[in-house]
């Protein structure tokens, strides 16, 4: 097994090969940790109160400290001082552990060490007395990636360990890691660190390397990475060199074309015009985004962010702390939020995500960004399941959504009046005006019936069932509608309110007049009596009935059937055949 002795920091001379930000300012003390306040209080308590336990469990995304924490908590066991929440850094057991020079603090890949060979090694290893420290500390990282047998080795050390041995197991994937590890471990979970921490210690980076990095550049790069502290320092690093070289030059345009990102104003932008349905505007800026080699994958992550922002604004108000934009691009995006439906939203998110999803495993990256723009133009646009349904209901199926606007006020209904009974089976519907979007069509144009069906046309449902139905009138200001069919479908149609209204106006629309419209429907007959119990039901029917106490409704005559014994056989002088194979012995 692979054991090196942890350390992020050694002595820098001029010969010193250079150090990336994420290692030169990696935080040396709590103090300096950010974003993770719950956990370092429970750490400092157990320090404090001389009550540690014997194995950690740190979980959490990649970059938010895990891995920093356990080096530090390595420090403050073995510092001089303590047990110590606060070590002093000075004395020789806190500056060994900086520079990895202490052989008491071990740090294991367990990504790369994972099998039960691996683990026999690291359990002989912690059974020796320490060398130079108070405790043994071993820092397990990654530790999800231990094979299943790996594990099971480790259990037993994990559960009592030698004195003065503390584990400390780094996980970015805790459900992949047993139960009966978890439960032997105190859990601390590591959470994203918040834009505003992430701005300020980018921020304070920038100072102690003698540079000026603009606020809205600090504030992008903070709303880019997630919530991982790491990540953050690593896309400050790759601007630090230009904005020490253009100085007060440098701005939030000059970082954009640096890292190729469309940028906050853009991407509300094509929003905007995505939820009008402006396919050709998504086009083109996926065009932009290729010319300028923007990782279409990134690009899509922004516009859903950016449809997030705006979910979060229509469901939580315009006032909520939970979308970090402020100033004009928040105003926008609460207009945004304003003038869209929630199904809309997440509509385009999803087509969102799924275009994200599909770029991992294509070739054509930019075919599928050009799709997924395109599909999120047409999500916009989509009516709702409850749409659909009730437009079924109604007799039809609905037409696709106009593109987003100015709410319309709806029709009014047509007001039903008295309508005139036909006997026991015929349904009076209301006679109302004509409503006024559709003109009249001429009453000399054909028969009446005919021109009731080509109004239908695109009334699909309501026009297969009027199809199987008479239609007599108008005359006399009425017009009857009888169906002949027996088909339930149509009948319960017909019967529906929602459908009836439905019928009043396409009829007043051709008739060109008020007419009072009424359909006969066919009465129910009457509900035929169950068959009464003649027959006496047999004896397992009867224990059963007995048993559960039930009551007999109709007997199955097959049920008494008795099947008589197959005739015997015989031979030709009538004599029975004995059909019993003979015995061996005889």
């Amino acid at each position: 097994m692979l054991l090196r002795m942890a350390g992020a920091r050694g002595r820098h001379g001029p010969d010193t090969p250079y150090q990336v930000v994420a290692r030169r300012f990696r935080p040396q003390t709590f103090q300096q940790l950010v974003g993770q306040d719950q956990v370092l209080q429970s750490l400092r308590m157990a320090l404090q109160q001389k009550k540690v336990p014997h194995a950690f469990l740190f979980s959490g995304s990649r970059g938010v400290g895990k891995t920093t924490s356990a080096r530090i908590l390595a420090r403050c066991l073995n510092c001089q001082q303590g047990p110590t929440p606060d070590p002093c850094g000075e004395c020789p057991a806190c500056t060994s552990i900086l520079d990895g020079s202490n052989p008491d603090v071990i740090e294991i890949d367990a990504a790369s060490n994972n099998s039960v060979d691996d683990v026999r090694q690291l359990r002989e290893h912690v059974g020796f007395a320490t060398m130079t420290s108070r405790y043994r500390v071993v820092i397990l990282d990654e530790a999800h990636m231990l094979s299943k047998p790996a594990f099971n080795a480790l259990l037993k050390t994990l559960e009592e360990p030698p004195p003065q041995v503390v584990f400390v197991l780094a996980t970015t994937e805790l459900h992949k890691v047993p139960e009966t590890i978890v439960s032997r471990c105190q859990v601390l979970l590591f959470r994203r660190v918040g834009e505003q921490d992430l701005v300020r210690r980018l921020r304070s980076i920038a100072e102690q390397d003698g540079v000026a990095v603009p606020d809205d550049v600090l504030e992008e790069i903070a709303n880019s990475v997630r919530g991982g502290v790491r990540d953050a320092e690593t896309a400050l690093e790759r601007v630090l060199p230009l904005a020490r070289e253009l100085g007060a030059k440098f701005d939030l345009r000059a970082y954009r074309a640096v890292v190729a990102r469309a940028g906050l104003d853009a991407t509300i932008g094509v929003v905007e015009a995505l939820l009008g349905g402006d396919v050709r505007a998504g086009l083109q800026f996926a065009r932009e985004q290729q010319q300028r080699g923007t990782d279409e994958y990134e690009a899509l992550g922004e516009l859903v962010e950016v449809l997030r922002w705006a979910l979060l604004l229509k469901a939580d108000g315009k006032d909520s702390g939970l979308v970090p934009v402020t100033g004009a691009q928040r105003d926008r995006l609460a207009a945004i939020a304003q003038k869209i439906a929630l199904h809309q939203l997440d509509a385009m998110i999803s087509a969102g995500l799924k275009g994200r999803a599909r770029l991992r495993d294509s070739d054509d990256r930019g075919a599928v960004f050009e799709v997924a723009l395109v599909r999120m133009a047409q999500a916009g646009s989509l009516p709702t399941l409850a749409d659909l349904l009730a437009e079924v209901r109604a007799g039809g199926l609905a037409a696709p959504a106009a593109a987003p606007g100015p709410a319309a006020a709806p029709a009014p209904r047509p007001s039903p009046v008295a309508g005139r009974p036909a006997g026991p089976a015929a349904a009076p519907l209301a006679a109302a005006p004509p409503p006024a979007p559709a003109p009249p069509l001429p009453p000399a144009a054909g028969d009446f019936r005919a021109r009731l069906l080509a109004a239908l046309a695109e009334r699909g449902l309501l026009r297969a069932t009027l199809e199987l139905c008479r239609i007599d009138g108008p005359a006399n200001g009425a017009v009857v509608i009888t169906p002949e069919t027996d088909r339930r479908m149509h009948l319960d149609r017909l019967a529906s309110p929602e459908v009836q209204r439905e019928i009043v106006r396409f009829v007043q629309q051709v008739a060109g007049a008020p007419v009072q419209v009424e359909v006969r429907l066919p009465s129910p007959g009457p509900a035929a009596a169950p068959p009464a119990a003649t027959v006496e039901p047999g004896p397992v029917t009867r224990r059963v009935v007995d048993a559960f106490r039930g009551r007999i409704v109709v007997v199955d005559p097959q049920d008494r059937a008795v099947a008589e014994p197959p005739p015997a056989r015989r031979d030709d002088e009538g004599a029975p055949v004995d059909e019993q194979p003979p015995d061996p012995a005889e």
